[in-house]
């Protein structure tokens, strides 16, 4: 099953721009923001993955889902969407396929241009 739209930009800066009201001062720093605690974000993801600390995994998870809500991430907010109801369900089988791809997501946002909206 495909978990994030392929169709989808990585970043989407108009989108990002709409989401901070049309404010390109507030849509660039909420990126920013978001780009610059991505890696620990994933960081602490995985080591809750890892052992296996589901109710963790899953705070961790809703924690970075609200923060791109409003950063013009789409591919990144919908797998972090599907991950959130699948834990919130306890619908494990295919959370590793998950965490792969929003370890990908991740690393495709952080080496993605930087490019003011």
């Amino acid at each position: 099953m495909e978990l994030a739209n392929r169709n989808l930009p990585v970043i989407d800066w108009e989108l990002g721009a709409r989401l901070a009201g049309n404010n390109l001062d507030i849509a660039n720093d909420l990126l920013s923001l978001l780009i610059k605690n991505l890696t620990q974000d994933l960081q602490v993801i995985k080591e809750h993955y890892a052992a296996e600390d589901y109710s963790a995994l899953r705070q961790e998870i809703h924690k970075l889902h609200g923060a791109v809500a409003y950063c013009g991430v789409p591919r990144l907010k919908s797998i972090l969407s599907l991950l959130e109801s699948n834990l919130k369900n306890n619908i494990m089988t295919s959370l590793p396929s998950q965490m792969d791809q929003l370890e990908t997501e991740i690393k495709q946002i952080l080496e993605h241009p930087s490019q003011p909206v």
